[in-house]
């Protein structure tokens, strides 16, 4: 269990609504537990104090790095170096954690099946088990879990919504044939 008198939180805008991130506070280094996608400042508010409830009695505290100028600068669909050292995966099975830093290697303008994800971890079958890893995501947009399609092309899911998902895919200028799937090109993985 964290500390929870070390556990913060910080929203900023993007496109008129609220992103937010819930880290811990470990002195030098600062690490991340949660990213929130964009939503209405009331339903993001009551969404992380319900999941972090310490959080009711805390006022938001500002991040100590840039970190959330990268977050909202990959939110705009920027090629954004980052460094996945400041998540905290601890809480990640190991299947988990293999599937995020995989994903975290999928580049900006390509996308990857989850079934050819799972034949890159070393789970050919798996592609299930992928899309719950994914789904299960505490880091989107730093680990772009956008970036991950069915095998036909089509969008599958996505915590922020299928719109949300096909406005990031198309601010990384991924190509989408018949406007919903995305075109055979900008596959990187498939299986």
């Amino acid at each position: 269990m964290k500390e929870e008198c070390k556990i913060n939180y910080q929203m900023m805008t993007a496109d008129k609504k609220y992103m937010a991130i819930v880290w811990e506070d470990r002195g030098e280094k600062p690490m991340i537990i949660h990213i929130y996608l964009p939503e209405r400042y009331d339903s993001l508010s009551a969404e992380i104090k319900k999941e972090f409830p310490i959080l009711k009695r805390k006022t938001q505290k500002k991040f100590p790095t840039t970190i959330t100028e990268k977050i909202a600068e990959l939110y705009a669909g920027k090629d954004v170096g980052f460094d996945l050292s400041c998540l905290d995966l601890s809480e990640l099975t190991e299947f988990s954690a293999k599937v995020l830093k995989q994903t975290f290697k999928i580049p900006r303008g390509k996308v990857a099946t989850y079934s050819g994800l799972a034949a890159r971890i070393g789970h050919p079958g798996a592609a299930r088990a992928v899309g719950t890893a994914l789904a299960n995501n505490p880091f989107p947009l730093v680990i772009p879990c956008h970036r991950v399609v069915r095998s036909d092309g089509a969008l599958g899911g996505f915590g922020g919504g299928l719109k949300m998902k096909k406005e990031l895919l198309t601010k990384e200028e991924v190509i989408f044939q018949d406007g919903e799937k995305v075109s055979e090109a900008c596959i990187f993985w498939k299986s």
